[in-house]
């Protein structure tokens, strides 16, 4: 074997190592802010609900948020999920995103990061797998990585399947 050769094959098996590493893993689980500090767990109030006027969620001291989504959520169609945090949480606030899972359930990877918009508003438009077992009931886990930590806060919502 030429040195060509050598040199050729060593480099298409560097590019077929790298592919089959990005192809093999989610992009949306590759965080692209490193996290330093705990993990707090958020507790909500039971009646909080982020379907229609939304939720209200105390992050540590850091201020609060008001996560909501469309008072009507069916699988398969778009919904935009916004998360809007009050002025002392935004100049802490580094990224967010939301983690849907049912529970008991296994329904693929359902991560997004949410995007930061002009008005501090962060947002995404997300899109729900049906359950072919004709549950709705989803739990949306939302992360808020701020300078001291990340909060996460479990929510509990209902798709529409009518």
């Amino acid at each position: 074997m030429s040195m060509n050769q050598a040199r050729w094959l060593l480099g298409t098996f560097v590019v077929l190592a790298i592919l089959s590493f990005v192809w093999g893993h989610n992009p949306a689980q590759l965080r692209t802010d490193p996290v330093s500090g705990p993990v707090h767990s958020i507790d909500i109030d039971k009646s909080c609900l982020i379907k229609g006027v939304g939720c209200s969620v105390l992050v540590g001291d850091l201020g609060a948020a008001v996560i909501q989504v469309p008072s009507v959520i069916k699988p398969l169609e778009k919904f935009t999920f916004v998360v809007n945090p009050n002025a002392l949480l935004l100049k802490n606030l580094g990224s967010v995103s939301v983690d849907f899972q049912m529970v008991g359930m296994d329904m693929g990877i359902n991560q997004y990061p949410l995007s930061r918009q002009a008005d501090g508003t962060f947002q995404q438009v997300i899109i729900l797998p049906v359950c072919t077992t004709t549950r709705t009931d989803w739990v949306a886990l939302v992360s808020l990585t701020t300078i001291s930590g990340v909060y996460v806060v479990k929510l509990p919502f209902v798709v529409d399947r009518r």
